[in-house]
């Protein structure tokens, strides 16, 4: 019988669910507190974004049931594609040369 994998309690706090394109939401910084004399632009800033790219294996590390996917970007989408190209012409050159 399997463990449970265990969630850091203060990165559920910190985080909240994640998206259906599987990004993981996150407060912006700097707007806990001391709000008052905060500029209208400052204000209109609050929210949510996202968790970017860099930090993401790290969060999804410290929230095993987020069901969270890291987006695929650009270049990593071209590199899968380069690899399964110099696949299929491996097998298309074995084949040539029976």
């Amino acid at each position: 019988m399997g463990y449970k994998l265990k969630t850091k309690k203060a990165a559920a706090k910190r985080f909240s669910k994640s998206t259906a394109s599987g990004k993981i939401k996150r407060g912006i910084q700097g707007h806990g507190h001391f709000l008052s004399k905060m500029g209208q632009k400052a204000y209109g800033l609050a929210g949510y974004t996202f968790v970017s790219d860099a930090d993401f294996d790290r969060v999804d590390a410290m929230l095993p049931y987020f069901n969270a996917k890291r987006k695929r970007t650009r270049a990593l989408k071209a590199a899968l594609a380069r690899k399964a190209r110099m696949a299929q012409e491996t097998t298309t050159a074995k084949k040539e040369a029976k």
